[in-house]
């Protein structure tokens, strides 16, 4: 898809695989992410390679990013989601917003859509709030930003955390650094001090500028590569959250894996939860999956006291009570 969509860009990463490592990623097999952008990473740290490879690694971030925004912008958040079937279920079980912690490695905000529907759905409101922006995120931001005639924008909290915690261990496609250009190193892209922003945005434009006065500057997602070691990456804002996940998975008395498969490849990730669901006091773990695969990914992982799988269009919450 992305070959339609934005074929240039595209082009320019086929080519690069293709001339230095004979790798056609258009090819079934060959069109992993995971497995290009390894490979770019790696290459712009060897000074033989770096000034090419710089090129076609921003010109793979900037894709990943417009493919995330393009295909996650116009999903609605509506009450036959899962997630929002699973939130309401805790919710309508005395199970407190407060009480609730999701830990993601998604950077796109369709979690965020979903709760911010749910914080305005009059169902709901006994509760208390749900969703709190931006403090839900756990983290520090340099400063909140909204276009000035924009809508569609996430209601703007007191700054007092509440409601349901979303721990995002990949970044968010609504945070983003500021650039005077567009040529940015990896230095500069992943520079672990750089003030981090946070758009009220409910539609993540990629390619938004940042005006103040009469000055732009040019953004980028704060967002984690898949690519190995990624700690050494990871923004000082963003790297507690790593250890609030942990602590969160380990006192948790019910756990709902959902759309994760845990890959085998990703070290830190599978690491943390295998450290954590070991360690962990929960009566009862969820693994919500259409592929078997998965279930045994996790059986192998942790071995828990009880597993319960549900193939894929299984109600789910008709399943739980």
């Amino acid at each position: 898809m992305a070959n339609k969509t934005n074929a240039a860009m595209v082009s320019k990463i086929k080519s690069y695989l293709e001339k230095m490592y004979g790798i056609d990623i258009l090819k079934p097999g060959n069109d992993s992410l995971e497995g290009a952008m390894a490979k770019i990473y790696t290459d712009i740290f060897d000074p033989n390679l770096k000034d090419s490879a710089i090129v076609v690694f921003r010109t793979l971030i900037s894709l990943f990013n417009r493919r995330l925004g393009d295909t996650t912008n116009n999903l609605p958040a509506t009450n036959r989601r899962f997630l929002y079937r699973i939130i309401s279920n805790f919710l309508k079980s005395n199970v407190r917003p407060d009480d609730i912690t999701i830990i993601t490695f998604n950077q796109d905000i369709q979690i965020e859509k979903i709760l911010n529907k749910m914080e305005h759905t009059q169902t709901y409101r006994k509760f208390g709030h749900v969703f709190d922006f931006p403090s839900c995120y756990q983290i520090w931001f340099d400063k909140v930003t909204f276009p000035k005639h924009g809508k569609m924008l996430f209601d703007l909290g007191d700054g007092n955390p509440k409601g349901v915690k979303i721990l995002k261990l990949h970044g968010s496609l609504n945070w983003y650094s500021l650039h005077k250009s567009q040529k940015i190193s990896p230095k500069a892209m992943f520079k672990e001090d750089r003030p981090i922003y946070v758009t009220r945005r409910q539609r993540i434009d990629i390619q938004m500028r940042y005006t103040l006065g009469s000055r732009s500057r040019h953004t980028i997602p704060v967002i984690i590569p898949p690519v190995t070691h990624k700690s050494g990456i990871l923004h000082n804002h963003i790297k507690p959250l790593w250890n609030m996940a942990e602590k969160a998975l380990e006192n948790a008395n019910e756990v709902v894996i959902f759309g994760y498969s845990c890959p085998t490849m990703d070290f830190e990730s599978s690491n943390l939860i295998q450290r954590s669901l070991k360690r962990g006091t929960y009566e009862v773990l969820w693994v919500i999956d259409p592929d078997p695969l998965v279930l045994t990914r996790y059986i192998e992982l942790i071995r828990p006291a009880e597993i319960t799988y549900y193939p894929s269009g299984t109600d789910y919450l008709g399943r739980r009570k």
